[in-house]
């Protein structure tokens, strides 16, 4: 794994720092030949005058970095975060009224994607063992809406469709590694309906299935290569499941995923076409990060000698440890309800039971208990 961060480091690294003072120098460049008497320099030469001048005050790269660092593991997110630098330049551009701008405007956000999603690529595959055992995050797709995220600590299904109830407070359901209990490899012959414990439906095309059974919740999954994807399922989670206690039964953190418990036998009056919108609280770690650097100026500012700048500390430093503690709450609230749809005092699903028409187990190799 070492070699493929190795490899992948680079990528990240032009995608996150590289590509928006690309993008700076290249407008740089547009804007001085658009002078009457213009001239361009070189692009090494303007690259080395951009990056020196904007690297101190262009604050969302030093933030992406920070990001990359804390999420290390999270390939789905790498592309998200090298957004970051390059989308608000690219606004800007969008709004110059030239198609050399525009053009840039365009191409800048999409290469910085790129980049960190091939490096994402480069980490998580191909399956070898490694990365089976590593705590890099791997995406397998499924056949029709939905995809299977095998993380470090938990698998988790997001991209899933609408819940079939309004008020379902999580769009994505995960199982932590420690509470699996049975993982299979199997097919279906006809096509079936699967609902999730966040009362989304999954459609069960014919072809293989991975079925997988754990903290009351039992998935089944179109994968198109299930005996693989339960090979990494199976050797992730005996190598990296780790449990964590649950908070008490009465703590506040339970409230959401109470309230889904609810909605397990409540009658469906009218589908429900909206999804479930995730990761708007990460924008408060966006802000704190912010705030946080204006607590800094002003902290430097106030030992300089002004100590009028002692407000500004008081009041950005408040902010940004407000809304980090915020962010961690719903975050862990969120969290809680994901790994725990139904109640922790429901029984497993028996994995002898026949789960659809039409399903058929595969060779035992590719199955395993865990109980």
């Amino acid at each position: 794994m070492f070699l493929r961060y190795l490899v992948a480091l680079p990528l990240i690294l032009t995608s996150y720092v590289g590509v928006p003072f690309v993008y700076l120098t290249l407008s740089s460049q547009l804007f001085r030949r658009s002078l009457p008497g213009g001239t361009s320099r070189s692009f090494t030469t303007g690259f080395t005058e951009t990056f020196t001048d904007h690297i101190g005050g262009f604050w969302p790269v030093p933030v992406a970095l920070v990001l990359f660092a804390a999420l290390w593991w999270m390939t789905t997110a790498w592309p998200r975060i090298a957004l970051l630098p390059s989308a608000p330049l690219a606004l800007t551009g969008l709004f110059s009224g030239t198609v050399e701008k525009t053009l840039l405007a365009v191409a800048a956000p999409a290469a910085a994607w790129g980049l960190a999603w091939l490096a994402a690529q480069i980490v998580s595959w191909p399956l070898t063992r490694d990365v089976r055992r590593s705590a890099a995050e791997v995406v397998v797709g499924l056949r029709g809406e939905g995809r299977l995220r095998v993380q470090s600590r938990r698998l988790l299904l997001d991209k899933l469709p609408p819940p079939l109830h309004k008020g379902s407070p999580v769009g994505r359901v995960a199982i932590r590694f420690d509470r699996i209990k049975h993982v299979e490899a199997g097919a279906v012959r006809t096509a079936a309906q699967w609902r999730l414990a966040n009362t989304s439906e999954l459609t069960i095309t014919p072809g293989p299935v991975l079925r997988i059974i754990g903290g009351g919740q039992e998935w089944l999954l179109p994968v198109d290569d299930a005996e693989a994807a339960a090979r990494l399922v199976l050797e992730r989670a005996e190598v990296r499941g780790k449990a964590e206690p649950r908070p008490p039964m009465d703590s506040r953190r339970w409230t959401s995923a109470k309230h889904l418990w609810e909605l397990q036998d409540a009658p469906v009056l009218r589908p429900n076409p909206q999804k479930v919108k995730h990761g708007a609280h990460h924008m408060m770690l966006v802000l704190s990060a912010l705030t946080t650097a204006m607590a800094g100026f002003a902290a430097f500012r106030m030992f300089t000698g002004d100590w009028t700048f002692v407000f500004g500390v008081l009041i950005f430093g408040g902010v940004a440890l407000g809304t980090v503690l915020s962010w961690g709450s719903i975050g862990a609230t969120q969290k809680l309800t994901e790994e725990n749809p139904r109640s922790p005092l429901d029984e497993d699903p028996d994995p002898h039971r026949t789960p659809v028409t039409g399903w058929s187990p595969r060779p035992v190799s590719a199955s395993r208990s865990l109980f």
